[in-house]
């Protein structure tokens, strides 16, 4: 195979890959941005006094992308099953449970 065969199926590889790796790195790319918008981003300007006062009310309501969600210990994965509701493999949600269809919080789980 020669060289510019080698360059193109390279090439072809990275392209046809693009649906696995180009969701995570658009979320790290929203995430610094995001993390560094008081200095004006990643590659941006720095904001000016009163548009630092808007991006602060714009922060206030938006939920916090950091989760913290505890691994359980030795007795909560004994009786974690029972606790959490769970149900049996192969049993359905039942009609107008609310844990079956609820809004999904954003971040990383």
């Amino acid at each position: 195979m020669s060289d510019l065969q080698a360059f193109f199926l390279k090439g072809f590889l990275v392209l046809a890959s693009a649906p696995f790796w180009w969701p995570f790195l658009k979320a790290v790319w929203q995430e610094l941005n995001e993390s560094m918008e008081d200095e004006g981003g990643l590659f941006g300007r720095p904001p000016t006094q009163k548009e630092l006062q808007v991006l602060e009310r714009e922060r206030q309501g938006r939920e916090d992308p950091l989760v913290h969600e505890p691994w359980p210990d030795a007795e909560e994965r004994l009786r974690g099953r029972r606790r959490l509701g769970a149900r049996p493999a192969g049993a359905a949600a039942p009609r107008g449970d609310a844990r079956a269809a609820g809004p999904r919080r954003a971040g990383f789980r």
